[in-house]
């Protein structure tokens, strides 16, 4: 992974609690001039992180004492990725085919965009294996590609 580089510190008081955290991350982004549209918690980066083309807001629990949470906004380089999708061939009435990628891949696919990740649907069809596919080209953090290839994965 590439070398991260820290943009912004700031810090949120402890009368937020961890289910606020998130909805907190996109107000303090979007005033300070870092919009991102979604914010949730990472496990694999301890914390809760909203993302974005070239930055991610991370907010992490301070201990007890002092409380609150330490936010640090990172720039970092987005890795992209193609991920080909099953999907399922449609002939019409008047003998063309379309190619249709499922539907509730259709809604993650929404979701993803709105948690940082730059999707593209290739139009063209291809035969993968002796499936039809079409490739999904991802552009993101690293961490955010991994879960939806993972989820894409599953679906298959």
């Amino acid at each position: 992974m590439s070398e991260e580089k820290i943009l912004t510190t700031a810090s949120f008081s402890s009368v937020i609690h961890n289910n606020e955290v998130s909805d907190e991350i996109v107000k303090w982004g979007n005033a300070n001039g870092y919009p991102v549209q979604k914010a949730k918690l990472v496990n694999e980066l301890e914390g809760y992180v909203g993302f974005a083309k070239e930055y991610l807001i991370i907010a992490k629990r301070q201990p007890p004492i002092p409380g609150g949470w330490d936010v640090v906004v990172k720039s970092f380089a987005s890795e992209q990725r193609v991920i080909p999708v099953n999907v399922k061939e449609v002939q019409a009435a008047d003998g063309s085919k379309t190619y249709e990628i499922n539907k509730f891949i259709l809604k993650m696919v929404d979701e993803y965009r709105k948690e940082g990740l730059q999707i593209e649907i290739g139009e063209e069809a291809s035969d993968f294996y002796g499936f039809a596919v079409r490739e999904l080209t991802c552009t993101g953090h690293p961490v955010l590609i991994n879960k939806f290839e993972d989820f894409i994965e599953n679906m298959r």
